[in-house]
């Protein structure tokens, strides 16, 4: 009976603003969970690590959303229920048939992907690259030419490979791979040259690789501007207020660089001023 009156009271408390205009604000009031959809092998931003937790940079974003929430909406607890999500198509279509309520992963915004999803603020900015073995390094986009190169199809990353090959007029041998996983065993194994991802995912992906750090290479220069977010039900406006809010509160806060430093600090990967900027721009007021 207490849960029952503590619900109304929350939906009473918010029916004229966010609530009133959000269903998925609707569903978790009355359910306690909050459903996150995330990437299992997307080092360090979305993974499982060796116990089969769901961790990571976007993961403990999703997190300080789903306090939040509970916060907002006067729950005594709120439950995390995880959803695996590998391609991007799959992560879009489990959005867009409510199968979770937020996506946090390694999504990349974009106007074609607006047209089916909505995005929270922005969580994280990366650029393209090439990751390849230091006996065999792939240094420049030049030397990319005749090169046998792994991308996870769908994903922004290839349609920016297939872009500079057409620009350069390189014959890039483009192998198509399901997982980031895949992607690196492809590597190690010598069946492909190099494996194209966004910076971020290969930094972790380096060093949760059976191999040292040192036996890769990675192109210096970016192939491309990654904007990541959150990907929700396009059109709920009341529920992408109350994550952007959450994010917002989060980026005006020290703990937002702790979390960075906890994820790319391990790897030796410094807070980057382009990163630095995005938090600061976004930390909008109330």
């Amino acid at each position: 009976m207490l849960r029952f009156w503590s619900v109304i009271l929350a939906l009473f408390a918010l029916s004229g603003g966010a609530l009133a205009e959000s269903p998925t604000l609707k569903r978790i009031a009355e359910t306690g969970t909050i459903r996150i959809g995330y990437v299992p092998d997307a080092a360090p931003l979305s993974f499982e690590d060796e116990d089969g937790n769901v961790v990571g940079y976007s993961v403990d974003l999703c997190r300080h959303i789903a306090s939040a929430i509970r916060f907002d909406l006067g729950l005594e607890k709120i439950d995390i229920e995880f959803k695996p999500l590998v391609s991007i198509e799959e992560r879009i279509s489990a959005i867009e048939k409510g199968e979770v309520d937020i996506e946090c992963g390694t999504s990349t915004v974009t106007l074609s992907r607006r047209e089916r999803v909505d995005f929270t603020l922005m969580t994280f900015i990366t650029g393209s690259a090439i990751l390849s073995l230091t006996d065999k390094p792939v240094k420049t986009i030049d030397e990319l030419d005749k090169k046998r190169i792994a991308v996870v199809t769908g994903t922004t990353t290839e349609d920016v490979v297939r872009r500079v090959a057409e620009v350069n007029d390189l014959r890039i041998k483009l192998t198509p791979i399901k997982t980031h996983n895949e992607g690196m065993k492809l590597l190690n194994n010598g069946k492909v040259d190099g494996y194209a991802s966004d910076r971020a995912m290969l930094i972790g992906q380096v060093f949760r690789n059976a191999n040292v750090a040192n036996d890769y290479f990675m192109t210096r220069s970016a192939l491309s501007f990654e904007p990541y977010a959150f990907m929700i039900a396009r059109g709920d406006t009341g529920f992408r207020l109350a994550a952007d809010r959450a994010l917002a509160s989060l980026y005006r806060t020290a703990r937002i660089r702790r979390i960075y430093q906890n994820w790319f600090g391990r790897y030796g990967e410094p807070l980057s001023p382009i990163v630095e900027a995005m938090y600061q721009f976004q930390a909008v007021g109330e």
